[in-house]
Order: C-alpha cells, then structure tokens, then sequence
C-alpha cells in the first residue's frame, strides 16, 4: 500500500492536502500504482495527470485561494465533466458511486455553503481544470441552476460562487495538456 509519505518523497513541496486528495487514491489502484510509468503512455495515470510525466509536476507549487466556481469559469473539460454529472443526477442515469458522490457533496454545500474539501485545480487559459473534486464541482453546479424558491422552501442559502481550492501553478506557466 503506498501511503501519502511515499508519494511525498518524489513530490516534497506538496501540501499533505493535495497529495492525499488526488493522488493517494489512485497510487493504490491496482491498475495505477505509484509512481506513474515514465512515459505515460496510454496508461490511466495520463488521463489523471493531464497527459504530464511527474517530473513536470514537480515544478508545480500549490496554494489555498477562493475561485469563482460557476460554469462560465470551468474549462471546457470541467464544465463538460460537470453539466454531464447534473444531466445524469437529473435523469437518473447516473451509476451508483456517482448518484452516492454527488448527493454527499450536494448536502454538504447545502448545509454549509461551502465544498467539504477544496477542489484540486489549475488555471488555464480555458478557464479552471478541476483535477480532483469533480463530484463536488458537479454537486455545486447542480446547485447553482436551481431557482431561488427551491432554497427558500428548505429554508437554505444558495453557495457563494466564491469557493476556497488548491490551485497549481507551474514554474514555467504551462497547463496540463489534457
């Protein structure tokens, strides 16, 4: 079992937080595994590292900031990921570990106005990638299209667009390539 310390040992500026969050999960896949294979390749870490071998993230530094987290401000691939989650949540056709996700991060943010972590995420020109916390990201869309009378009537408060997110910043300005 790879913990959050072995991930910690190739990525040593890494808030705890972000390792944990995102990549601990995956490290202990068993078709993942850490660390990823260099080159990626096809292999399911590409897909999870945006395409990006880990010696490139290495030069990533991470900080807590509050991001706009309405759908304008998602890029394409979030907002994609994001307004699919809502469309299947509101068709029933979402699998199980989807609706059970979704639903624990839509009651949270109804409950307390915010994600119950911080999203992991990059700026790019395209607007915010959300690298991990795409159930919450959904859940907060979800939310976010839902007319006033709707809170009104649970007695609730809609969620500041506003959310606190680790937000990754390369050393060269570069982005995930997928």
């Amino acid at each position: 079992m790879t913990s959050v310390a072995d991930i910690k040992e190739d990525l040593p500026d890494w808030p705890d937080d972000v390792i944990e969050d995102w990549l601990h999960y995956f490290a202990n896949e068993p078709d993942c595994k850490w660390p990823p294979p260099d080159p990626l390749g096809d292999h399911r870490w590409a897909g999870i590292l945006g395409d990006r071998p880990l010696s490139w993230w290495k030069d990533v530094t991470w900080e807590k900031e509050m991001v706009k987290c309405d759908s304008g401000s998602l890029a394409p691939k979030s907002r994609t990921i994001a307004a699919k989650m809502v469309t299947e949540i509101g068709r029933g056709t979402a699998d199980a570990v989807t609706k059970r996700r979704y639903q624990q991060a839509l009651q949270y943010i109804l409950n307390n106005g915010v994600f119950f972590k911080p999203v992991v995420a990059m700026k790019t020109p395209g607007g915010l990638l959300v690298l991990d916390g795409n159930h919450r990201m959904g859940a907060f869309c979800g939310l976010q299209i839902l007319p006033d009378g709707w809170f009104a009537k649970l007695n609730k408060k809609r969620a500041s667009l506003d959310q606190e997110a680790w937000v990754g910043t390369h050393s060269r300005g570069e982005t995930p390539l997928s």
